[in-house]
């Protein structure tokens, strides 16, 4: 059984992942009485209104509550947690050595997902602890492959990938945002713009990710004296690599600040 504290957004977009593969022995938590119904009527989950419940009846046990709220859980079901159960975390920012302390077990694996899980196209890194098994770690490992890709890091590259993969989407979905704009000021209504936006990112994504470098996409593109690169003089000269640059680093900065909390 896998059991869920918290059945918020991204507990949903898992749940949805395992249903869809075929995985029906699952129970959640929440505090809301109409979530639990919803996520019962939607994915035939079992519910509950407890964590300690939830804790009892699992073998692994998701804690999928804000940040702010760990610790309380935390202390609520640290009794109930012994050597049979596997604890995972998607709480931003809490580290793994906060979590085993607080739970009394090594057995515990934090992960990050991002807000593409929604369609089953999250980036997910793992980090693990001490006392995590290969066979605990290939079980969360297919989890989270069922809503995307997942794939495993130290922990002390947490932050960054909190950055880069965390808030990276909604860092594309500003640059997006500026391109679609862009085309309207340039005569494009900004559904025709943001439609060609979108499918030349799809399609941008797509040859990278058959092999193709970015460098060497850029001089496919790039013509002497032509539009790209007179866009991507204009690009230089503003400074935008930098500024991009000093944006994953103003995230990353302010995850590891969280994260001492």
């Amino acid at each position: 059984m896998i059991g869920f504290i918290g059945g918020g957004n991204m507990a949903e977009a898992i749940i949805k992942g395992l249903w869809k593969a075929g995985k029906r022995d699952i129970i959640v938590s929440d505090k809301r009485a109409e979530r639990l119904r919803y996520l019962k009527r939607q994915y035939s989950v079992s519910t509950s209104k407890s964590n300690a419940d939830v804790t009892k009846r699992s073998d692994t046990v998701v804690l999928a509550v804000k940040p702010q709220n760990i610790s309380e859980v935390i202390q609520e079901i640290a009794p109930l947690v012994d050597r049979t159960k596997l604890v995972v975390s998607i709480a931003a920012g809490i580290r793994l050595s906060r979590l085993t302390k607080g739970l009394g077990t090594e057995r515990v694996i934090r992960v990050m997902p991002n807000t593409p899980a929604f369609v089953g196209e999250a980036m997910s890194v793992l980090s693990v602890a001490k006392g995590v098994k290969k066979a605990d770690l290939n079980r969360v490992l297919e989890i989270f492959n069922m809503i995307g890709t997942a794939v495993v890091l130290d922990e002390g590259k947490m932050d960054v990938v909190t950055a880069l993969s965390g808030s990276g989407p909604a860092f594309v979905s500003y640059f997006i945002e500026s391109m679609a704009e862009a085309g309207v000021r340039m005569g494009l209504t900004f559904d025709e713009a943001l439609k060609l936006t979108l499918k030349t990112f799809q399609g941008t994504c797509r040859m990278i990710q058959e092999g193709i470098s970015v460098w060497d996409l850029k001089k496919m593109v790039t013509s002497p004296g032509g539009t790209t690169a007179e866009g991507l003089y204009a690009m230089e000269a503003s400074g935008l690599k930098g500024i991009i640059k000093s944006a994953i680093e103003a995230a990353t900065l302010r995850a590891e600040e969280l994260s001492r909390r």
